[in-house]
């Protein structure tokens, strides 16, 4: 009995080595099968992880990442120790102990594989997740699984403990284009890893087993249970204490501000990529580490655009519009927009460093940048510019025009009000925008000036007739914003500057950006035109710019003919915020009443916030120097008859002047039959009496003293007798 009890533990040893020899060569047949297929280990070594270029905003901080894989490195010295905790306890218990695969985890989930022929069970060790995404494609196969597994056995032959550890976390993907633990913390809570907490580190740490399901902004109650099932894990590992699992457990899922979600930085972000891409290629771009320093204050945009929106939705509720914002689904990408659109550029005037850029309400709806791809009319919004030429040509604050009925051709221009207004002095007409006062001028100064208008402006094309002073032709809005520097600036407007600096991934300096220059004016005429459109916004048509705002401004507003655009363009000494709303097919839902464009109440609001950011969290006193306009040395300020324009000694109010070019003292010696009785007292009256007091009549015969020239006469009442 014991002979063959013997005899068959015998048999039992040997068909067992054989199956054992069977199964040693089987594995080895595998292995050498495979190897070929697989990197050798000098390869590994030399891996690179490929990193794409870092765009940082005006302060220093970084706010995007141009990469096809989002991705910035991190060391792991930096990294806190309870979020190396983390990683180990829900990821791989058995790290520090194994040569790169779990035997018996991997026998399990191979025998589960085989029997359901699906492939899908997990078993993986961080060191085999790091060969899967280093070097192996996601395919849920068995071969692949066997290359997973000799991988790793490379892996931690050729790599330190440590190193797997550092590579691991900066090659792991954590959804949508976001890879590397670095990204991941700045993504989705606007901070460095080292700085993660021990909640964030548990969301984060939680995220690896499926990125895109446990979206703490998609998803946020199932990634807030996954948080809390790290936590435990932790806890029960001892990693953390009971009163750092209680405070982790009753913290906020996302309490932070990212960094790198991009939102209402789109289309700033979008518009440096395309000139990037021009010049650098794409590859160089998004793989070649760039370090890329903008002009961008991501602050300031992310007010401006909730500002922006939460107004337009007002107007939208408001007026009943058949197609809102509220109404597109939140998923919705690159669809044609039918709501009310809005965008804004914020310069900086001495530097043309663009602060915001917003061209439009959702940058996933719609890519089209309004500001700087569309064209658009801007309305009474062109009219400083070629108002700046007539300064020059000799017209003052004071000159007056009779706004009355004109017809050229088969065109007769209107003003809003469809009325008229009379003898009105140029200030007014800019006050009010008055249309009909404009045309005049313009066919005054002729087609030609207010073509060189538009080029020194940097607005571009032609005037072709006389409806190009009520802003017919098309501009793109960011040139016109630009254009406005002129005013602030003495007479020079700046371009928009994006960009400042440009590094190679070593610290090299590849380029370095300033703004250009261009002399449009002398800077006495550039404060003439201060002035007066400084009286668009005391008490014009852009008076509700000044809601919540205490420092001077001035700018001007624009409307085309069938309300499709609405603007306002307006600036002090520091900055130049232009603002447009409206639709990207043809609509005429922008109407307003008294002639003031929808988008002026927002203007205070935004241009406050910047001047606070400008001095760190604090609002200056409204009279400081920075914020008010300084009256140059060429320019004096005389009193007038705001009934004829003509100076006078006393009695009257205060206007503006070039030093060589003030309106003659008169009496109405024109017969223009101004008005009578206001008690305004001539300064040649004044000279009169003065005389007559003294017994000496020092006064010429009107036929010759008091009869103005004829230049007097078309500098201080062009057009008149229209």
């Amino acid at each position: 009995m014991n002979i063959f009890r013997d005899k068959k533990w015998i048999k039992f040893w040997m068909y067992a080595g054989i199956f054992c020899c069977i199964m040693t060569g089987l594995v080895v047949g595998i292995f050498w099968y495979y190897q070929d297929d697989l990197p050798p280990t000098s390869e590994l070594r030399n891996f690179t992880l490929r990193t794409g270029s870092e765009v940082y905003d005006r302060n220093g901080k970084m706010i995007y990442l141009f990469a096809f894989e989002k991705r910035k490195l991190v060391s792991l010295k930096e990294l806190p120790d309870y979020l190396i905790d983390a990683l180990i306890v829900t990821e791989d218990k058995s790290f520090y102990h194994h040569f790169g695969i779990d035997i018996f985890g991997n026998i399990r989930a191979l025998f589960v594989d085989v029997q359901r022929m699906d492939f899908s069970q997990g078993a993986s060790t961080i060191t085999q997740q790091m060969a899967r995404n280093m070097f192996l494609t996601l395919d849920k196969q068995l071969s692949r699984k066997i290359k997973e597994v000799i991988l790793s056995i490379r892996i931690e032959q050729a790599f330190t403990k440590d190193e797997i550890l550092e590579i691991y976390f900066n090659k792991i993907f954590w959804g949508g284009q976001v890879h590397g633990l670095e990204t991941a913390s700045l993504y989705y809570f606007g901070k460095h890893a080292r700085d993660l907490n021990i909640p964030e580190s548990a969301t984060l740490i939680g995220m690896i087993q499926r990125p895109n399901y446990y979206d703490p902004v998609k998803n946020p109650q199932i990634t807030l249970d996954r948080r809390n099932d790290v936590l435990k894990k932790m806890y029960k590992a001892r990693k953390i204490t009971e009163d750092e699992y209680d405070s982790a457990i009753g913290a906020p899922l996302l309490a932070g501000t990212s960094m790198m979600q991009r939102f209402s930085n789109d289309y700033f972000i979008d518009y440096i990529r395309v000139q990037l891409e021009r010049k650098y290629g794409t590859d160089r771009l998004f793989e070649g580490g760039l370090k890329i320093y903008t002009t961008l204050d991501p602050d300031l945009t992310v007010y401006a655009d909730s500002v922006m929106n939460s107004y337009l939705t007002s107007i939208e509720n408001g007026r009943g519009f058949k197609h809102t914002y509220a109404q597109t689904p939140k998923d919705a990408v690159d669809i044609a927009t039918n709501y009310i659109q809005g965008g804004l550029v914020l310069m900086d005037n001495k530097t043309g460093q663009v602060r915001a850029l917003i061209g439009g309400r959702n940058f996933e709806h719609s890519k089209f940048n309004r500001m700087t791809q569309a064209k658009r009319q801007p309305g009474s919004s062109i009219k400083p510019t070629y108002y700046t030429i007539a300064v020059e040509k000799g017209y003052t604050p004071s000159t007056v025009i009779n706004d009355a009925p004109i017809t050229i051709g088969d065109w007769t221009p209107h003003n809003f009000n469809r009325g008229y207004n009379g003898l009105t002095r140029m200030r007014t007409a800019i006050q009010y925008s008055y249309n009909v006062w404009a045309v005049k001028a313009a066919m005054d100064i002729g087609l030609d000036s207010v073509s060189e208008a538009f080029r020194r402006f940097g607005v571009g094309s032609k005037a072709m007739d006389y409806s190009a002073a009520l802003g017919s032709h098309e501009v793109t809005p960011i040139n016109l914003i630009s254009g406005y520097t002129t005013f602030p600036n003495g007479g020079y407007r700046v371009t928009p500057v994006f960009i400042t600096k440009i590094e190679d991934s070593e610290g090299k300096t590849l380029e370095r950006r300033s703004t250009s220059r261009i002399r449009v004016c002398s800077s006495d005429v550039a404060y003439l035109m201060t002035s007066m459109l400084q009286s668009v916004v005391s008490g014009g048509t852009a008076t509700a710019a000044r809601n919540n705002y205490f420092w001077d401004a001035a700018g001007k507003t624009g409307t085309s003919e069938d309300y499709r655009d609405s603007w306002f363009i307006g600036f002090n000494p520091q900055f130049t915020l232009g603002i447009w709303f409206g639709f990207d097919k043809d609509s005429s839902q922008l109407s307003s009443s008294g002639g003031s464009p929808v988008c002026t109440p927002i203007w205070g609001k935004i241009m406050t916030h910047a001047i606070r950011n400008e001095n760190k969290g604090r609002l200056p006193k409204s009279g400081d120097p920075r914020y008010t306009f300084a009256v140059p040395e060429g320019v004096i300020k005389k009193s007038i008859n705001p009934n004829t324009g003509f100076t006078v000694e006393n009695g009257g109010q205060d206007e503006y002047f070039l030093q060589d070019n003030v309106p003659p003292a008169v009496v109405d010696t024109l017969n223009m039959n101004f008005p009578s009785g206001q008690g305004f007292q001539d300064e040649m009256n004044a000279k009169e009496s003065r005389s007559s007091q003294s017994g000496t009549n020092t006064t010429k015969p009107a036929s010759s003293e008091t009869k103005p020239d004829p230049s007097a006469k078309k500098r201080a009442i062009p057009g008149t007798s229209w």
